[in-house]
Formats: structure tokens, C-alpha cells, sequence
């Protein structure tokens, strides 16, 4: 998510040392360990570094935050192929959706950093459209491609296909955060989607 070049203000790429990945994995696991033991307020700078046996400095060279460390922490894995890819059709898709964000949001780890991780989004619209971007829109762009296949207009497939999106990464992370009181829940929302073609 982040490059091992830094670049300044201007725009000039300045050449340093090479990131350590045994130092970006040691980190991104201490935070997301301390994340599901101790939760958001005590999982701190200096508490990830102290864990993962780094030094502080080590941490902010790569993430200017908390919240940018824990969202690539919790989000970091979008580059792996989701199982939505293999979809057989749009109804398929919501299901394996659900499936796929519902697991995401059940995590101790999630669930332990989502609310402060909502109220630190707000400071960072960065972050706030890295969510977008990458956990959302590689879904989306599969719905609306089986959608216009379908014969849905362009526009009307793009906008069916993210406002599904929203309903189902909203609706995962509310019954993430309500735990296993919302199980049953869980189990009626794929059936209660209607994908519009």
C-alpha cells in the first residue's frame, strides 16, 4: 500500500533504503494481535513497535498513523483474488459477497478496531477512499460487468452494482459489531438482497 521510495511535496522521488518486509510483517501482525487482546484505544504506536520489536521511528517511516497502520493491517490483503470472482451469476455474487464480508467483519481483530477506526476515517479521506477502492470496487466492477452481460444499461448497471455493495459491506459491519446476537440475522440478508436486471 505503501511505496519503499518516499516522495516529497513536490513530487521528486527520493532514493532510500529498501523496506524490510520482515519489519512491515513483524508490525502489521503485532497490530493485529494487539488489536483482537487489548482493542483500539490500547493499541498504540508505541505498544505495536514494543510487540513487534521494532523501533518507533521504523513504524512511522512506513505508516503516518495509527489509523493507516491498523487499516493496512485489517485491509491489506486486497490484492488476493476473492472468491466472488467465480460467481455464477448476479444472485451468486450477493451470496458469496456476504459470505466473504460477513467472515471480514467477524474477525476479532475487525471487530475490535471498526468503531475507532470509523471515527479516525474522518480526519483521513485518503483512507476514507483507499476503503472504496480497494475493498469495494473490485466487487463491484464484477456485478456491473455481469450486469450490463445481463443487459442492463451501463449507468444503471454501475449504480445497482455499488449501491448493492454499500448494503452489504454496511449491513456486514453492523452485524460484525453486534456479534453473535445477530447471527440468525446473518443468515437472512444474502436471501433479502434483490439485484435489479
Amino acid at each position: 500500500m505503501y511505496p519503499n521510495d518516499t516522495t516529497d511535496q513536490a513530487g521528486d522521488r527520493r532514493r532510500g533504503r529498501p523496506r524490510d518486509p520482515a519489519i512491515d510483517d513483524a508490525a502489521l501482525t503485532a497490530t493485529r494481535d494487539l488489536l483482537a487482546e487489548i482493542g483500539w484505544d490500547a493499541t498504540t504506536m508505541v505498544a505495536i513497535a514494543e510487540r513487534a520489536d521494532v523501533g518507533k521511528p521504523a513504524l512511522y517511516r512506513r505508516w503516518p498513523s495509527k489509523t493507516h497502520l491498523v487499516f493496512e493491517a485489517l485491509f491489506g490483503w486486497v490484492g488476493e483474488q476473492p472468491p466472488i470472482a467465480a460467481a455464477a451469476d448476479p444472485d451468486d455474487w450477493a451470496r458469496q459477497s456476504f459470505a466473504y464480508t460477513l467472515g471480514l467483519f467477524a474477525r476479532p481483530e475487525v471487530r475490535a478496531a471498526v468503531p475507532g477506526l470509523i471515527g479516525a476515517l474522518r480526519d483521513h479521506p485518503d483512507l476514507q477512499a483507499s476503503l472504496w477502492r480497494e475493498f469495494g470496487a473490485p466487487g463491484v466492477a464484477m456485478l456491473a460487468e455481469s450486469l450490463r452481460h445481463d443487459g442492463v444499461e451501463p449507468t444503471a448497471a454501475d449504480r445497482d452494482a455499488q449501491a448493492t455493495m454499500v448494503l452489504i459491506m454496511g449491513s456486514s459491519m453492523l452485524v460484525g459489531l453486534l456479534g453473535d446476537d445477530a447471527s440468525i440475522i446473518a443468515e437472512r440478508l444474502p436471501d433479502l438482497i434483490r439485484i435489479p436486471r
